[in-house]
């Protein structure tokens, strides 16, 4: 079988050192990456000790245009500051690519249902690169959850204790930029535990009770630092967020699920604590390698996102579903909304939430 020739938008550390890499290491058996689009030349090389190198094999642009025109480019990675997906997203359905687009989808539900709607009309396929789903441990609990091992879940929380040095913000052009970030910690970092816990909790939110979203530390940032709520679901079951990047020197990152049966602490990606029944149930789990931490986010290995990336290209090989598609990553993206408007109204926010609402977090 030919490889799937595939383009990736904006080449920073995402796009380079993520999406590049991943497909480079992990997919070269059925993904060949032909072009990048950049608005600015890049190093080949590489400017940093990390960066890793680019095949000159690459075709390299920087009108996007042309970029799509390249000859027989059949997906495309979009992984520019999440406020710039929609163009980019829109315009690469309209040239019938399929599009996998990091998260969050967009910083609006607006602008994400203009992406869904995009590649829904021009018969493509979108997916959001929510890779967390794709953790050994992740992935195997919601197998346990779905065949009712813990029973029905009645409360889950999830703590994304986080913290960024001053220079991620001071020194970047997007970060807590709420036009180019549509918040800050929790709508960047926090969102891949929030999508975990609701994905795994099964049911779709009927109301924010509680929504916090302040700068405690780094008071100079458009948005918040520090986030927290309350969540009552259609079930009528319960959740709560805490994250920010502002837990010096950052912990980790963890959720926990209650169930009728049993419950299950994860953290960092790594099942540590299970029972149902009233016994020990790790052994179900097996053991996985635990990673290396810093300011309390795992260093960012490629596992993850070669798993899920690899079940994308096999649903598009096959013409089925493809994972985590737009309409299944808005679900997150409105979550961390909803925190911003019951922050901004002081009251509880009911869900649908209105798809017009922009945040402006006091700013």
């Amino acid at each position: 079988m030919a490889a799937i020739k595939t383009g990736i938008v904006a080449f920073g550390l995402a796009g380079r050192n993520l999406h590049y890499r991943a497909l480079v290491d992990g997919l070269s058996d059925m993904v060949e990456v032909v072009a990048v689009f950049n608005r600015s030349p890049i190093n080949r090389a590489g400017s940093g000790p990390d960066d890793f190198p680019v095949d000159e094999r690459v075709i390299v642009y920087d009108d996007y245009d042309a970029f799509l025109a390249h000859e027989g480019l059949e997906v495309v990675h979009v992984s520019t500051p999440s406020g710039l997906h929609r163009d980019y997203v829109i315009a690469a359905a309209a040239a019938k690519k399929h599009v996998i687009c990091d998260k969050p989808l967009e910083v609006t539900l607006t602008k994400a249902d203009d992406c869904i709607a995009a590649c829904r009309e021009n018969g493509v396929a979108l997916s959001v690169n929510f890779q967390q789903r794709f953790n050994p441990h992740a992935t195997r609990l919601k197998e346990a959850i779905g065949n009712g091992l813990f029973g029905d879940p009645v409360s889950g929380s999830t703590e994304i204790l986080l913290y960024r040095d001053p220079e991620y913000y001071t020194k970047s052009s997007w970060h807590g930029k709420l036009a180019l970030d549509g918040g800050a910690a929790l709508i960047n970092q926090g969102i891949h535990y929030i999508d975990l816990l609701q994905w795994l909790m099964g049911s779709p939110v009927a109301e924010i009770t509680i929504g916090v979203a302040e700068r405690l530390v780094h008071t100079y940032i458009e948005a918040e630092d520090f986030g927290y709520a309350e969540l009552t679901l259609a079930n009528g079951a319960e959740m709560t967020i805490t994250g920010g990047t502002c837990f010096r020197p950052g912990i980790d990152q963890r959720l926990e699920i209650r169930g009728t049966r049993g419950w299950v602490r994860l953290v960092n990606g790594v099942i540590t604590r299970a029972f149902w029944d009233g016994e020990d149930r790790m052994p179900y789990f097996g053991a996985v390698k635990k990673v290396a931490s810093k300011g309390g986010n795992p260093a960012i290995g490629l596992d993850n996102h070669i798993r899920y990336f690899r079940t994308v290209y096999d649903a598009i090989t096959s013409g089925a579903s493809v994972p985590v598609t737009g309409e299944e990553a808005r679900k997150s993206l409105e979550i961390v909304l909803g925190i911003y408007k019951a922050w901004e109204t002081k009251g509880a926010v009911r869900f649908p939430l209105d798809a017009e609402y922009v945040p402006s977090l006091g700013s």
